[in-house]
């Protein structure tokens, strides 16, 4: 709303209280410190208000620049500045996957958009390009950006259901992790049924936290940044996970 748009609504506002017989326009002109004559020609229009004697009239109807303003119009603007409220999640300095190890560095020159509130997310988070990985097709499906989230509670925390990233033999490889008597396993698409061939790593604890660099939060397409569909895919709930 500009201040045009603020003075024509509180005019109109006046003119309803005298046709309403709230006051007069001499009443009005004696309120905000105007002659009865350039009060009038306020109303009609031909004179307008200067922004001190707006303000005048606001504080003396007892008015604020919300009450003039129809309250389905504030409701759909707040609807539309919350749906607007995007967040922009730096890029990892170089891509993951099959032979890229874990980049040592975040690129803050590089972001992309994020379809959450931004008191939802950590500074934690940042986002990866992925390189193609056989291994995990289904999963990732046409998606080559991931949302990771790189706080030691969900590093530490190896859920059956979460999707990790973890570096062994110089790559950062995402893979769903395991754990038997004696190792750790990690898992693929590919053999998820199989447990036969799954991946043994003779990981300790401590190992395996220093080697879990993140867990996938989101998997999305570079390509639908401005895309108004783009929403990805959340791979777990950060409020019940």
């Amino acid at each position: 709303m500009t201040f045009q748009d603020a003075r024509l609504r509180l005019l109109a506002y006046v003119r309803d209280q005298v046709r309403n017989g709230e006051f007069t326009e001499r009443g009005f002109a004696r309120l905000i410190g105007i002659s009865q004559p350039h009060a009038h020609n306020v109303l009609k229009g031909v004179r307008n208000l200067s922004p001190e004697i707006f303000d005048v009239a606001l504080k003396n109807l007892h008015l604020s620049l919300l009450d003039l303003v129809p309250l389905d119009e504030i409701e759909a603007q707040l609807q539309q500045r919350t749906h607007e409220r995007v967040i922009e999640v730096p890029f990892l300095e170089g891509p993951i996957g099959p032979g890229k190890p874990w980049p040592a560095a975040v690129n803050w020159r590089k972001s992309f958009p994020v379809p959450l509130p931004s008191v939802t997310l950590p500074i934690e988070f940042v986002m990866a390009k992925l390189v193609v990985d056989p291994a995990l097709t289904t999963t990732l499906g046409s998606c080559d950006i991931a949302l990771l989230d790189t706080s030691d509670r969900r590093r530490y925390a190896i859920a059956p259901q979460g999707l990790y990233v973890v570096e062994r033999n110089g790559e950062a490889v995402m893979r769903y992790i395991r754990s038997g008597a004696r190792h750790y396993y990690l898992i693929t698409d590919a053999d998820m049924d199989n447990p036969t061939a799954w991946e043994q790593v003779a990981f300790t604890a401590p190992e395996l936290q220093a080697a879990v660099k993140a867990r996938v939060f989101w998997l999305g397409r570079e390509r639908d940044r401005d895309a108004p569909a783009q929403r990805g895919r959340f791979l777990y709930d950060p409020i019940s996970s």
